[in-house]
C-alpha cells in the first residue's frame, strides 16, 4: 500500500522550498500526496497564490483559510491547529511535511506530534535572528525527522537534543528551481507589466518584535529609495503583523513611476525576475538563499535576518545609512560570494531517496532527549 505524505503550505515563500520535493515525491508513483492550502496563499490581498499551487499539482489539494484580515497571531494559531487535526485525522497520513517558521509550521507540528503522526521538518536549525527563531526552534523539538539546509543547521539541532539518526543534509529545496532553466525575462516583464530596462527589488517584510517603530522605518525606507536614481519593482509583504502599515505606505507611491508594485510572483517568474536585477534590497530572506548563488547583490536592511549566514557579497545596513553613494560605492567593490552555503540542487532527489528506504518509515513518533 503506497504511503500517504502531507505537505503544508501557507506561504508563496514555503511553496518556492518544498515544490521541488513534492514533484519528485509525486513522479515516484509509490506515494500518494497531499497538499493543504492555507495561510496567506488564500487571502486577496497576498494574490490567491493558492492558484499557483493549483496549476502545478492539481490533485489531492485541500484549502482553508485559517485567518481573516487582522486576526491576531494567536487566534490564527487556534484556528489552524483545529483544522489540521480534523485533516490529518481524516487523511491518517504516514508523513507530514512542513517547512520553516511560519505560524502554520507550529501548529502542524502540534498536531502531529501530540497524536503521533510522524512529521518532518525542512530547514531546521537555521537563525534569523526575531521571533522566528522561537517558533522554528520550538518547531524542531516537536518533529521526529530534521532536513537541514547545511552544517551548520546540522549542528545546531543536534544541540537541541535531535537524534543524530533523524537529522538528513538535504540542502535548500528552492536551489533545485534556483539552477534550472527559467522564463525569460521578456516573459516575465510582459506577464507583470513591468516596463523597466533595469530595475532593483524591494522586499519588506514587518518584524513582529518591532511594530512601534515599523511606521516609521517603511517610510524613512521608501523615501530614501525614492532619492536613488534607480527603479524598484516592490513585492508585497508576507502577512505578519504589522503588513498593513506598510501597504498603506506603499500606496502612497502607487502613481510614482519609479516603482512596480507587484502583489506577489511565481517562484520561476521571480528567480528569472532576480537574476536580471541590478541588486535586491529590503529584509527578505532571498537576499540570503537565493541572491548569492546568482552573484546578485543584496542590501539587507534592519534585524530580520541578522543572524543569518554571513557572506561578504551581501552588504548589512541601517536605515540611518541608505543612501546613493553607499549603494555605488557597494556595487563598485560587489565580489560574488564564491561559496554555496544551501546546496547545489538536488535536494528533492536527496528527500526521495531518504523516503524510499524502509529505515525511515522505522522512525519512532516517540522523542527523547539525546546528549549528543
Amino acid at each position: 500500500m503506497k504511503k500517504k505524505i502531507i505537505f503544508i503550505t501557507a506561504t508563496r515563500a514555503d511553496f518556492g522550498k518544498l515544490k521541488s520535493i513534492i514533484s519528485a515525491t509525486k513522479k515516484s508513483n509509490k506515494f500518494k500526496v497531499h497538499i493543504v492550502v492555507t495561510g496567506m496563499h488564500v487571502l486577496k490581498e497576498f494574490g490567491n497564490t493558492y492558484t499557483e499551487v493549483t496549476k502545478s499539482f492539481g490533485k489531492n489539494i485541500i484549502k482553508f483559510s485559517n485567518q481573516k484580515i487582522g486576526d491576531n497571531i494567536n487566534k490564527v494559531l487556534s484556528n489552524t491547529i483545529n483544522e489540521f487535526l480534523n485533516i490529518f485525522l481524516k487523511i491518517k497520513p504516514d508523513l507530514i511535511v512542513y517547512h520553516g517558521d511560519r505560524v502554520e509550521t507550529l501548529a502542524a507540528a502540534i498536531v502531529g506530534s501530540l497524536n503521533h503522526l510522524l512529521t518532518a521538518h525542512i530547514e531546521g536549525g537555521e537563525l534569523s535572528g526575531t521571533i522566528d527563531d522561537t517558533i522554528r526552534h520550538s518547531v524542531t523539538k516537536l518533529s521526529h525527522i530534521h532536513l537541514v539546509g547545511n552544517k551548520k543547521a546540522y549542528k545546531r539541532v543536534l544541540k537541541m537534543g535531535e537524534k543524530k539518526e533523524n537529522v538528513f543534509i538535504i540542502g535548500s529545496p528552492d536551489m533545485d528551481i534556483l539552477f534550472k532553466k527559467q522564463p525569460t525575462i521578456n516573459k516575465v516583464k510582459k506577464r507583470y507589466g513591468i516596463n523597466f530596462n533595469n530595475y532593483s527589488i524591494l522586499i519588506w517584510h514587518p518584524v513582529t518584535s518591532e511594530i512601534k517603530s515599523l511606521r516609521k522605518s517603511t517610510v524613512k525606507l521608501l523615501k530614501n529609495l525614492n532619492k536613488m536614481s534607480q527603479n524598484y519593482i516592490v513585492i508585497n509583504p508576507n502577512n505578519d503583523p504589522g503588513y498593513k502599515i506598510i501597504l498603506t505606505i506603499y500606496r502612497k507611491y502607487f502613481k510614482n513611476k519609479k516603482f512596480k508594485f507587484l502583489k506577489s510572483m511565481r517562484f520561476e517568474n521571480f528567480i528569472s525576475l532576480l537574476k536580471n536585477a541590478d541588486y535586491i534590497i529590503g529584509n527578505s530572506s532571498s537576499a540570503i538563499y537565493e541572491a548569492p548563488p546568482l552573484k546578485i547583490p543584496s542590501i539587507n536592511i534592519g534585524t530580520r535576518q541578522n543572524k543569518r549566514i554571513k557572506s561578504n557579497s551581501i552588504l548589512n545596513l541601517d536605515i540611518k545609512n541608505l543612501n546613493e553613494k553607499t549603494i555605488s560605492k557597494y556595487l563598485n567593490n560587489h565580489r560574488p560570494s564564491k561559496k554555496i552555503f544551501y546546496g547545489e540542487g538536488d535536494s528533492g532527489k536527496k528527500f526521495l531517496k531518504r523516503i524510499m528506504t524502509e529505515k525511515f518509515w522505522k522512525i519512532s513518533t516517540q522523542k527523547y532527549f539525546q546528549d549528543n
